[in-house]
């Protein structure tokens, strides 16, 4: 039976530490925390969004599978963390899991779940097992060091409130609206990034997050521009921590052009991914008015209270 994770289960988790398989490059790519002080989160702060659940087995070397989801409270979007341990591979009945870890994400107000997952992959028919459809392909692509496409002339600047308007305008204009369905325009407020100027217009946008063991970068420029490599070169030149933590780029299918760039450029391209959405359905309470047959024709008299007198 799936259940929460619970403070016993701690004891088992250190032989998980190498086991996890991520569902979510930000976490896997930006923080990469281990088991433990993951599950901890769910336990000591449920309202942080981290829910841990587990569900025992009784004929493995490992005493349980593992899943974990993230929910934000402000957000509609829950994110699929990870599911452990990989060694099991198909063989465990992570989708049962996975079903119970959706319902807990429902019940906190998302209205549908995320993940990034291998194409191809066992992991990928587990979620689509669960209700998990396809709503984007995509790359990883880790950059060397010494990036350097091109010259780097031009100008990327910190995005800010002011420029709210034109980055949602981008964002319309370049992506597809089988992703603006799922993935609505950036928060400015919430978000660090950069936005690209080019002759007085911005003709696109980076969203960056920041960790100890990297930075992911989400970049969208407009598909036809000529200076591809001079953007991307930029882009490196002003990213803080980039001699210190690896960079990595996201890239769509819809965005290859900058995928074609970063190859030139020596970056080194990760397995191909697909992008993956679960909706979930909402529970509400509704007011319905109905008629009681035996009071429909009574005439309005009301007898107060007060004067009602009992006879014994």
């Amino acid at each position: 039976m799936v259940r929460n994770i619970a403070w016993k289960d701690l004891l088992s988790l250190p032989r998980y530490q190498r086991q996890l398989l991520y569902l979510d490059n930000d976490l896997r790519l930006v923080y990469n925390p281990g088991v433990i002080s993951s599950a901890l989160l769910s336990l000591t702060a449920p309202s942080s969004g981290f829910c841990t659940a587990v569900q025992p087995l009784e004929t493995s070397p490992y005493p349980l599978i593992i899943g974990q989801i993230y929910h934000p409270a402000p957000s509609l979007s829950a994110r699929v963390n990870f599911l452990a341990p990989m060694a099991l591979g198909p063989k465990a009945d992570f989708a049962r899991l996975l079903s119970h870890l959706t319902a807990r994400a429902g019940e906190r107000g998302a209205l549908q779940v995320l993940a990034e997952v291998t194409q191809n992959g066992y992991e990928e028919d587990i979620l689509y097992q669960t209700g998990f459809r396809t709503y984007a392909e995509q790359r990883i692509w880790k950059l060397p060091q010494k990036f350097s496409p091109g010259t780097g002339t031009i100008s990327w600047l910190p995005i800010t409130k002011m420029d709210e308007g034109q980055v949602i305008s981008v964002y319309q204009r370049f992506i597809p609206s089988a992703v603006q369905r799922v993935e609505p325009p950036p928060a400015i407020l919430n978000i660090d990034g950069m936005i690209c100027w080019d002759e007085g217009e911005i003709v696109g946008f980076a969203e960056t997050r920041f960790g100890p063991r990297g930075i992911l970068v989400d970049i969208i420029l407009e598909p036809e521009r000529e200076e591809l490599d001079q953007c991307l070169s930029s882009l490196f030149a002003q990213l803080p921590y980039r001699n210190t933590r690896t960079v990595y780029f996201r890239v769509r299918s819809y965005q290859e052009r900058i995928a074609s760039a970063l190859e030139r450029a020596g970056a080194l391209p990760g397995p191909d991914q697909v992008a993956v959405v679960k909706r979930l359905t909402v529970h509400y309470n509704a007011k319905q008015t109905f008629r009681v047959q035996g009071f429909e024709k009574q005439p309005d008299i009301t007898t107060p209270i007060s004067n009602t007198k009992i006879k014994n």
